[in-house]
């Protein structure tokens, strides 16, 4: 993940968020981060849409999330997981873009040189040459994001494409020992350190807990 340098207040934690609806890549910076969300900061919050997700390091898969509410240059994302509702896809609205991307096979033997042209928060459209060498199942490669999407052709027709994109999300399960990390890097959890110290410090002066009779 790129290290562009964007300024937070208090400790952040940098992360990548993908626009899933525009397929734009935004490098910024979270704090507050927990298992619910964090708060986004970014000056490039204005380009971005309600559902995207978060390229963090230590996981290998991105955290669904929805922006909730915009201030300035940051952004309140709430987090979801695999429980969400699944929807008509084609119902979804397409957003026209022009985006220089590379399709590969899933083994990544044969790359060819795309445009995706249209997208969407389940697919794309792409413009390219020997489609017709493409199997079905392939991966894209999208500039900004450091892992494949892998996808699924789902109709050809000559030089363009249809693509399915399987996006992977991670789990509730997969963020614990993560977020813990997290919590204390954007001093989330400094307010619960700071509880559990005074709690010590209490006990060390015997008051707290029941007194043993004489």
């Amino acid at each position: 993940m790129s290290t562009t340098e964007v300024h937070a207040p208090g400790p952040s934690l940098p992360v990548l968020v993908v626009d899933l609806e525009g397929l734009l890549c935004v490098e910024g910076a979270a704090t507050e981060f927990s298992r619910k969300g964090c708060r986004f900061h970014s000056d490039r919050i204005g380009e971005l849409s309600e559902t995207v997700g978060l390229r963090v390091d230590g996981l290998d898969k991105m955290i669904r999330g929805r922006i909730t509410s915009v201030t300035n240059s940051n952004a309140l994302i709430s987090f979801e997981f695999e429980n969400a509702v699944v929807r008509e896809k084609r119902k979804e609205p397409r957003r026209p873009v022009r985006i220089p991307a590379r399709i590969s096979d899933r083994r990544g033997g044969l790359v060819i040189p795309s445009i995706i042209v249209d997208a969407s928060k389940s697919g794309c459209r792409v413009e390219a040459r020997d489609l017709d060498m493409i199997p079905t199942d392939i991966r894209l490669h999208i500039p900004g994001l450091d892992m494949p999407v892998n996808g699924e052709i789902k109709w050809r027709q000559p030089g363009c494409a249809g693509v399915l994109l399987l996006w992977q999300f991670s789990r509730q399960s997969d963020l614990k020992s993560r977020v813990a990390d997290a919590e204390l890097q954007t001093g989330e959890g400094e307010e619960a350190q700071k509880g559990k110290a005074r709690k010590r410090r209490a006990d060390a002066f015997g008051t707290r807990g029941p007194k043993k009779g004489k």
